[in-house]
Order: structure tokens, then C-alpha cells, then sequence
């Protein structure tokens, strides 16, 4: 929840245990001003510490980390999942301007080449095999692996956070990990 949301649901409440404007003369006479300040001053307080309090209770944002030996890393947890799956993960981490889907094709030797690694297969028609059924887009072999990749990572992070780390785009539009390329480090 941003500053703002919390400063209006603040406000809100301090108005609501004020109760209703016909009372206010009664308990604190004529003098409005001082009143005003008073009420005023107390609630910039109170809204200052409540987003202190949950600005430090927010998860923090945790780096992705890419080895060299092609392991995931979301802080100090391994994003553990298929092959294939682990391809596609691999291919939108290092593309953070995103891939429209109907582009895969264009991508094709680097996804052979993150799943020869990943897969640990030197069979070149099996890998040839698999990359074609991930470029096909009549059958829906990519978003099935985009949703195990979502899975695993919505699994490793935290609800506020998971936005970030998902593959997502709109319908027709380019696919990305919305985190800043600044925030996946390969090593």
C-alpha cells in the first residue's frame, strides 16, 4: 500500500473518532483554529509513524542471481523447475524488454542453446524436437511452461512482491519480468 492510501485511510478514520461536526463547539468552544492545528498536527503524527511502521515491515526485493552453472537464485532460494520451464525462465530473464509470444521463433537458437545446458542433452533432434513444440502456437506447450515458471516463482516470493518476478503482459502485447534488468545479476 502506497503513502498515500495510508495517509486517506488515516484521515478517514481520525474523522470517523471525531464524531459528528454539532458536538464539536460544545466540547471545545469557539476557539476552531486551535482546534484545527491541534487535530491537524496529531494526525500528520499518527499518519508519519503508521507509514514508518509498514514501510519497515515491507518485504524487501530480493535479487535474482543467474550461476554460471545456469542455477536460479530469488535471494538465497533455488527456483527449482523443469527444463524446458527453466528455458523460458532463462530466455525472459535475459530479454527484460520483453518477447511477444508470436516472436519466439526469432529466439529459437538461444532457447537450444538454454536447453542443451539446462537439459543436459547432447541429442541435437531432441532438443530440435522440443524447441519446435515451444514455437508452435497452435498448441499451448509455451504458456504452459510460462504458468510452471509463474508457479514456482509466485512459491519463492512473497504476496506484495510476485508481480515483479512473474513472466506477464498483456493479450497480444510483449511478455517481461517487470523487475529491472538491475535486479538479476548473472554471474
Amino acid at each position: 500500500m502506497n503513502e498515500w492510501c495510508v495517509w486517506a485511510l488515516l484521515f478517514l478514520q481520525l474523522r470517523d473518532d471525531l464524531g459528528a461536526v454539532e458536538e464539536l463547539p460544545a466540547r471545545y468552544g469557539t476557539d476552531w483554529e486551535e482546534y484545527e492545528t491541534k487535530e491537524l498536527v496529531s494526525f500528520v503524527e499518527q499518519a508519519t509513524r503508521e507509514v514508518h511502521r509498514r514501510s519497515a515491515s515491507a518485504p524487501a526485493l530480493a535479487p535474482v542471481r543467474v550461476t554460471r552453472a545456469l542455477r536460479i537464485y530469488i535471494g538465497a532460494r533455488e527456483v527449482k523447475i523443469r527444463p524446458m520451464a527453466k528455458t523460458v525462465l532463462l530466455l525472459f530473464l535475459h530479454h527484460p524488454e520483453g518477447i511477444p509470444l508470436k516472436c519466439i521463433g526469432d529466439y529459437r537458437k538461444e532457447l537450444a542453446r538454454y536447453y542443451g545446458l539446462v537439459a543436459r542433452s547432447s541429442d541435437k533432434a531432441l532438443i530440435e524436437r522440443r524447441i519446435q513444440r515451444i514455437e508452435d502456437l497452435l498448441n499451448n506447450e509455451l504458456n504452459v511452461h510460462i504458468a510452471r515458471v509463474n508457479a514456482a516463482l509466485s512459491a519463492l516470493v512473497e504476496a506484495p512482491l510476485r508481480s515483479l518476478y512473474r513472466i506477464d503482459g498483456g493479450a497480444g502485447q510483449s511478455k517481461s519480468i517487470p523487475l529491472a534488468s538491475s535486479g538479476i545479476i548473472w554471474e
